[in-house]
């Protein structure tokens, strides 16, 4: 395979990043660490108009969180935009937002974010990264800390080592993320488009059975159709029943091995201290157990060759 790409920085020192909440209700203290660890790194992070606001389980009603999501994705004086949290709430207001006014600027989350990487991605070929909302940031393990910011400010592309499932080579765009905010997409105008794509998935807390289903409603909906390669992050508090002679391992490779497609497994994304930013929608490399990233826009490359 001919080398990746080097790509220019995402964002840049003075850089007006906005914070918006567009799901769960956040920690004020676990923000403010993140807050602060960002602002170091050379950028200035601007509230959302509603930001912290609360409304039972999510941070604002839906004309708040979807008022502060059109801010963030289309105010021009913003040069990226940036989660407070995941949780729940964006499946709620993506098909209240008018698509065609979206601005391409890096938008930063993962988990409930995994909505808005993959509307975006569907709708208009934009990128995202999926790596640490504000409010897990300074949880993030110093590894974690430190790929975001060398994406973020650098561009800088990186290597994963993982465990071999499936060999096999692949190339293309990197897309996905939470198993189960991708399985609520489906049959929905914002399913993932996962076509030509690498396919990286991991979870929280989710029995084994349920990632079983979860996976069989992606294959079921078409969303591994033409899928070139599956990584798998982690998979924290994810268990068989305490007496089963079997574990998440082996549900997972028997739903995943058919696709005749290669798999590697244990990488560092996810819910856990290992988060390690990726561009969803950037270029990436699989061979053997190996992944290469680039910060590159898959997209654009596409449209110069």
């Amino acid at each position: 395979m001919p080398p990746l790409p080097a790509p220019p920085p995402l964002l840049f020192p003075g850089a007006r990043v906005g914070v918006f909440a567009p799901s769960g209700v956040f920690n004020p203290e676990r923000l403010q660490a993140g807050w602060a660890l960002a602002e170091a790194w050379g950028v200035e992070l601007v509230p959302s108009p509603n930001l912290g606001q609360r409304h039972r389980f999510l941070a604002g009603d839906d004309d708040a969180r979807l008022a502060d999501l059109r801010w963030a994705l289309t105010d021009p004086s913003l040069d990226g935009a940036w989660m407070a949290r995941g949780g729940y709430g964006l499946g709620r207001l993506l098909s209240k937002v008018d698509w065609s006014t979206i601005q391409s600027r890096p938008v930063i989350g993962f988990s409930d974010g995994t909505a808005l990487h993959s509307a975006l991605w569907g709708q208009a070929r934009l990128i995202g990264v999926h790596g640490p909302v504000l409010h897990s940031l300074s949880v993030s393990d110093a590894a974690s800390q430190a790929r975001l910011r060398a994406l973020l400010m650098e561009g800088a592309a990186t290597r994963w080592e993982g465990e071999v499932w499936a060999e096999g080579e692949a190339e293309g765009p990197i897309v996905g993320g939470n198993l189960c905010v991708l399985s609520t997409l489906c049959g929905t105008p914002h399913q993932l488009n996962a076509r030509g794509a690498i396919l990286a998935l991991e979870d929280i807390a989710e029995p084994a059975y349920k990632l079983d289903r979860m996976v069989n409603q992606l294959r079921e909906a078409g969303v591994f159709n033409g899928v070139r390669a599956v990584l798998l992050g982690e998979f924290v508090q994810c268990a068989a029943p305490q007496d089963a002679d079997w574990g998440v391992v082996d549900v997972l490779r028997d739903a995943l091995l058919p696709l005749g497609v290669p798999v590697v497994a244990g990488l560092p994304f996810g819910h856990g201290a290992r988060n390690e930013a990726f561009l969803h929608g950037g270029l990436a490399q699989v061979f053997g157990g190996g992944v290469s990233l680039s910060g590159a826009n898959a997209a654009r490359r596409e449209a110069s060759s």
